[in-house]
């Protein structure tokens, strides 16, 4: 090692120079510096012009509304669910009225299985009172 003041070649574990006094910090193994990693970005997906994601919404729309009617809503609803798909292979983003238009399809769904279940027990029910009426004789004139 050799003095950064004077030049005077010194021991690789001395903190001053002999020579002039200067201090002296001993020389350390120089690691090779890694170039810093770059930060990870979300790739680039490049948005697909042309694309028309009208059905989906409208799908989504007719779900909600029909599924008062239990079958017509399920059905519409799983149309919804194709409709998006199809939209996604297509490389759609779930963006505006595509996104709306997935979640009234889902809601739609979910409010179609409800009444359809309501409507079975309903039915039931009936059929049980109807049942309970004509064994205990209701019906007899």
């Amino acid at each position: 090692m050799y003095c950064k003041n004077c030049g005077a070649q010194l021991p690789d574990n001395a903190t001053f120079c002999t020579e002039c006094g200067a201090a002296q910090q001993p020389q350390q193994a120089q690691q090779p510096q890694q170039p810093q990693q770059p930060q990870y970005q979300q790739p680039y997906t490049p948005v697909v012009t042309g694309l028309n994601d009208t059905p989906i919404l409208v799908t989504g729309i007719l779900a909600v509304v029909l599924s008062e009617l239990g079958i017509v809503g399920l059905i519409l609803a799983i149309v919804n669910k194709k409709k998006v798909k199809e939209f996604l292979a297509q490389g759609g983003q779930l963006a505006g009225k595509a996104k709306v238009g997935k979640i009234l399809g889902t809601v739609g769904l979910i409010l179609s299985i409800f009444m359809i279940v309501y409507l079975v027990i309903m039915i039931g029910i009936a059929i049980a009172g109807i049942a309970g009426a004509a064994s205990s004789g209701a019906f007899n004139y």
